[in-house]
């Protein structure tokens, strides 16, 4: 399985790479980044790339993916302003998205998106994350597999502090009762794998559905190693 990460320097996307280098059913990681990344594997490829909104020149290296994994995105309050946050979570999304679904019609898609998100929502990052979900539909069509989940701890850290990991800190320890809306950074990982692997997963899936999947995800790794 060849998989392609987008946004690897992210708090999921830097999940999605350890726990893919770490399961031999991905033959190659292929991550696309603005820097190099601090992982050195042999199965892992870093495609330094400065352009998100253009990925054209890179094409002719998705011929051969068989699943892309987007995880780029940002925190609605972490945003300088709405033009930022769109370019980030549906402009630089669509760019990618076109160049693979070019290169390779057959390759499927998995998109992080978020709870909550909605055409008809109030909040701007709810219709612009819904936006970019029939975006992508329109494009892969049954490949596309869509993940909602609620607040992600990061479980390996954040390269930049984020007030709202404080301001969640609190509610941690009662996980178990707010599955709905807390998760963590290494679920999310899992499941996405899980996915990319060709697992039947409810799209959109909401926190309970990542967590069934990540659950299947190790339990499946378990299995290969020791089949």
């Amino acid at each position: 399985m060849r998989l392609l990460v987008l946004g690897p320097t992210g708090v999921v996307g830097g999940d999605v790479v350890r726990e893919a280098l770490q399961d031999a059913r991905f033959s190659r990681v292929m991550a696309i980044s603005r820097r190099p990344l601090s992982n050195a594997h042999p199965r892992l490829e870093t495609l330094l790339h400065a352009d998100f909104r253009d990925f054209s020149d890179l094409r002719s290296r998705f011929s051969d993916v068989n699943v892309a994994i987007c995880a780029l995105g940002m925190a609605w309050p972490q945003a300088e302003s709405e033009a930022q946050y769109r370019a980030v979570t549906n402009e630089y999304v669509l760019a990618l998205a076109g160049t693979l679904d070019a290169a390779n019609p057959d390759a499927r898609f998995c998109f992080v998106s978020g709870h909550g998100a909605s055409a008809t929502s109030r909040q701007t990052w709810a219709r612009i994350k819904a936006e970019t979900e029939d975006a992508l539909r329109d494009i892969f069509r049954s490949r596309l597999l869509v993940f909602r989940p609620g607040y992600i701890f990061p479980v390996h850290g954040r390269q930049n502090r984020y007030w709202g990991d404080t301001a969640m800190r609190p509610f941690l320890p009662f996980r178990p009762l707010l599955r709905r809306y807390i998760t963590d950074s290494v679920t999310v990982a899992r499941a996405l794998l899980h996915a990319a692997l060709g697992a039947p997963i409810t799209s959109p899936a909401g926190n309970s559905e990542i967590e069934a999947a990540a659950t299947a995800y190790v339990s499946s790794r378990v299995l290969e190693v020791s089949a």
